[in-house]
């Protein structure tokens, strides 16, 4: 199997059966995984209905494990070569990942990035920043990602096609959405994976329609990141 695409989610009513729709339309040998952490909006009852669905592989956790866990879960059962983890919030186009496996069997990477950012080279910080003030943290943490690793990446946030393989192999100690996603960033490079960027199509969502990423969440993505740098 070519794919494993692992979907997160809680409290994504309304975008989840699109999410799962937009899934299933890849044209690739794959496999879908669901987890949802607990939710109670009724995305849960929503999944339950699925259940006799033989695309679909489904958990339902009893409580909200978070999405590091859910991710960390989601690499154990995932069978397929290359992981995708695009959540449930439409944020991304899901089709990008069919460009994203191009890019890694043409080029021989570990991994690829869907960056936000490749397309707008020549935008500067200050004004991606008035723009959107979240920016910032994308900043923050590729520079440092770029300065530890002698990378040249524009955005380390966005979406992510990975070797199971390789992510399988992880010891993944940190909690937060940020933080657990810096964490498998840091190591692939701290290892020397092979990474490229590609840009790939993003529409954020609004706090009000259910963002989950705060303004603090960059502290600890940013211990992530010093941590993997200083003590693996």
């Amino acid at each position: 199997m070519k794919l494993t695409i692992m979907i997160c989610c809680f409290n994504e009513k309304r975008t989840i059966l699109k999410a799962i729709e937009d899934a299933k339309a890849i044209n690739v040998d794959k496999e879908i995984i669901i987890i949802d952490n607990c939710s109670t909006d009724g995305t849960k009852e929503i999944l339950q209905g699925l259940k006799d669905d033989r695309e679909l592989q489904i958990v339902l956790h009893s409580k909200n494990m978070g999405a590091n866990y859910s991710g960390r879960e989601g690499a154990s059962l995932a069978r397929g070569d290359y992981f995708y983890s695009p959540g449930a919030d439409l944020e991304y186009k899901m089709s990008d990942v069919c460009r994203m496996i191009e890019e890694m069997e043409g080029r021989g990477l570990d991994a690829v990035f869907g960056s936000r950012l490749l397309d707008r080279k020549g935008v500067s910080k200050i004004g991606l920043i008035k723009e959107r003030p979240y920016w910032l943290g994308t900043i923050i943490t590729t520079f440092l990602i770029n300065l530890f690793y002698r990378r040249d990446f524009t955005d380390i946030i966005g979406t992510k096609l990975v070797k199971i393989s390789i992510l399988k192999g992880f010891d993944r100690k940190e909690k937060g959405p940020a933080a657990g996603e810096l964490e498998v960033v840091s190591k692939l490079c701290k290892i020397g994976c092979k990474i490229k960027e590609i840009p790939v199509w993003y529409k954020p969502r609004s706090q009000k329609e259910g963002k989950t990423i705060r303004a603090f969440d960059i502290f600890p993505a940013i211990w992530a990141i010093l941590r993997v740098k200083l003590f693996g």
